[in-house]
């Protein structure tokens, strides 16, 4: 589904009004490629489209509720994030904190935009730090919705930052692919398989976890298996139980490898303890 299709779904009839859509990519950093050149590669995307560039941005009403919207179209470019996608993103996330406004952004992207080098990997940050500022400072109110596919620096950034964060049903979520996993580990990743990888033979242990405590946002980590000194169980009864399992790491402190909200019970948490600490020939710690 296209981006228009998404806004004719979901915005009430006669309701939207676009924001910036004049707005169009240069080629900051002269970006050279044996194919094509990049403007000639925008320009063909906007004429196969329709669109000025990878995301369409407004307001509407949904329901009658007046909202702000970004619609991500994965047919422009891959969906992927340049400055324009970033800075339409970033105006439209101010216009809503200033007027007030629930916000929905529709991700769809390949990630962040090679031809604009690390120009485009700013976005990350310029949106992030608008989010917190909508989020945090003002209390205002983020869906984020992840379509297929969201990967890449759309999942590392706003993707993963709604207060409610809503997938579609079979959708293609990642940080890196299997592809680009593979390349980096230089190891075949079995179909179907999630990115957790302890290996003695290598001596190492990689793991995609929870990454932050009681913030449930989830980062790539690679450790050294001689470095983890125990697993620690967390344990906390009452109204608001708690039930925590971490890795001890040397010089690193504890790293969470369930979430806060996991609500495990005793035995399950013993019994994922018990496996882990067999494997890596560690004690377990209860605290």
């Amino acid at each position: 589904m296209n981006s228009s299709d998404r806004i004719e779904l979901s915005i009430d009839p006669g309701t939207w009004g676009p924001m910036d859509e004049d707005m169009i990519s240069l080629d900051p950093i002269e970006f050279q490629s044996e194919e094509e050149l990049y403007k000639d590669r925008i320009d063909f995307y906007q004429r196969k489209t329709g669109l000025t560039e990878a995301i369409q941005t407004g307001t509407g009403q949904l329901n009658g509720i007046p909202i702000a919207m970004g619609v991500m179209d994965f047919q422009f470019m891959g969906g992927s994030m340049g400055s324009v996608v970033g800075e339409k993103i970033t105006r439209l996330i101010e216009y809503a904190t200033n007027n007030f406004l629930p916000l929905i952004l529709v991700c769809a992207s390949g990630g962040a935009r090679m031809q604009e080098g690390s120009l485009s990997l700013m976005q990350m940050a310029k949106i992030s730090s608008a989010l917190y500022d909508y989020q945090s400072n003002k209390k205002l109110f983020y869906v984020s919705i992840l379509t297929s596919p969201t990967t890449g620096g759309v999942t590392a950034s706003f993707g993963m930052l709604g207060d409610i964060i809503i997938a579609e049903p079979n959708a293609y979520i990642a940080f890196a692919g299997k592809r680009v996993i593979e390349q980096t580990l230089n190891k075949t990743i079995p179909e179907g398989s999630g990115y957790d990888r302890f290996d003695r033979q290598e001596g190492i242990v990689c793991i995609f976890r929870w990454g932050f405590p009681g913030k449930n946002r989830r980062i790539f980590l690679r450790f050294l298996m001689k470095d983890i000194q125990s697993i620690r169980i967390e344990v906390k009864e009452g109204i608001y139980a708690r039930r925590v399992l971490y890795m001890e790491i040397r010089g690193q402190g504890a790293i969470p490898l369930t979430r806060t909200d996991e609500n495990l019970t005793p035995r399950e948490i013993e019994q994922k303890a018990a496996e882990l600490a067999y494997f890596l020939r560690v004690p377990i710690e209860v605290f």
